[in-house]
């Protein structure tokens, strides 16, 4: 099994002991700072940690699901900019 981030991805243990440990793990990595931890182990460790509860597993898709939906409004709205910045500019070197 492994888990996508971004354009990598990374194994997880296959035992449910593994990943609970290594969820744990990240969680308290991530609250040191610097390299061995930093700000990126704390939500690959909540990650982890959901794999193996079912809320946890249904909060995650429902957080992915709706990141998406803000991801494509947000890139509609500035396709739809350029758009209307192209036109304006357009037009008005139309009419000079």
């Amino acid at each position: 099994m492994r888990i996508r981030v971004g354009k990598y991805r990374i194994p997880v243990p296959k035992s449910r002991a593994g990943r609970i440990g290594t969820g744990i793990a990240l969680m308290r990595g991530g609250l040191i700072p610097g390299p061995p931890g930093g700000v990126v182990a704390i939500p690959l460790g909540l990650t982890i940690l959901t794999l193996d509860n079912p809320r946890g597993r249904r909060w995650r898709r429902v957080t992915i699901v709706r990141i998406g939906r803000r991801w494509q409004a947000r890139e509609e709205k500035k396709r739809m900019l350029r758009a209307e910045m192209r036109g304006a500019s357009q037009g008005s070197s139309d009419e000079a």
